[in-house]
């Protein structure tokens, strides 16, 4: 990682990306985790040809490519650079509760460049903190290390601590689209199929009485990017089943998610076993085993 960072840094931008769209279509013919994503795909979009398919996620690799190199190579860039890559489109619904402090619950996914949308954010004055998996590993501290030095805070458990945090004035982000585990999730309809998500929004939102936004960072052509926003949501208690409200609210900003994957389905992380945990009826909340009235694929 050391010695692909140090080239990246003497490549023009244009060619970073090159070498990294080239890198990740030999990765994709080598065929790491290309079983997968071809699984996803076929799950998500029966209807279209294995061919469809097999470009689609080849266009996926290549995307996920060119967005590690803008990432990697941010820490370089002034802030003019970074601001020319990013049209700030929907950021002022983010941006308004920060000009009152107010903490806010941004619901955001491995999608467009979602390493970069934390990049600008911070850049941006705001006190940005990621709920994420802890990663390990010598090539894994670097990528880690280039969220730090943009001012990227990272959480790895704990609902106190996001509680705390949005209490704090923070924007807490939290990746709605890992799958869970059984104990930690609900089911919710994802593509047709139930997928484990994190009730985590639904819940720190309930805990503090802070908005929710649904943002992600679409790349709209090589370099350029824009900042897409929904919302924001309130969590609501409508009924007096609290699991019922919290599987409502969490289908609510998963259905607005997909439709995003749908327009853009190249810019989506396919090689991730997003339907890894399966229900089991009895250990789910009351309305969780079959998504709160939606039906989907098992």
């Amino acid at each position: 990682m050391g010695l692909l960072l140090f080239i990246l840094s003497k490549l023009s931008a244009r060619r970073a990306r090159s070498l990294l769209r080239a890198l990740a279509t030999l990765v994709f013919y080598l065929g790491v985790r290309r079983r997968i994503a071809l699984e996803n795909l076929e799950r998500a979009f029966p209807e279209m040809s294995p061919r469809e398919r097999w470009r689609l996620a080849r266009a996926n690799y290549r995307h996920l490519g060119e967005c590690a190199a803008d990432f990697l190579r941010s820490p370089s860039l002034s802030d003019d650079e970074l601001g020319a890559m990013v049209d700030r489109g929907d950021w002022e619904i983010v941006d308004r509760f920060m000009r009152v402090r107010q903490g806010v619950i941004v619901c955001t996914a491995h999608f467009g460049n979602f390493e970069l949308f934390g990049v600008y954010a911070a850049r941006n004055n705001v006190p940005l903190t990621l709920l994420t998996r802890q990663l390990k590993g010598s090539a894994n501290a670097r990528w880690v290390g280039t969220r730090a030095l943009a001012g990227i805070k990272e959480i790895h458990k704990g609902m106190d601590n996001l509680v705390q945090s949005v209490s704090a004035g923070e924007v807490l982000g939290l990746l709605i689209d890992q799958n869970m585990l059984l104990k930690r999730a609900v089911f919710v309809p994802f593509f047709g199929t139930l997928a484990a998500t994190t009730p985590a929004p639904a819940v720190v939102a309930e805990r503090t009485g802070a908005p929710v936004v649904l943002t992600v960072l679409v790349k709209v052509s090589e370099g350029h990017y824009r900042m897409h926003a929904e919302g924001p949501f309130t969590f609501e208690r409508k009924t007096d089943d609290r699991d019922r409200d919290v599987l409502e609210f969490t289908t609510m900003i998963n259905e607005r998610f997909e439709r995003l994957v749908r327009e853009h389905p190249e810019q989506w992380l396919w090689l991730h076993r997003r339907w890894k945990t399966r229900p089991v009826q009895a250990a789910q909340p009351a309305g969780a085993g079959d998504g709160g009235g939606a039906t989907g694929r098992q």
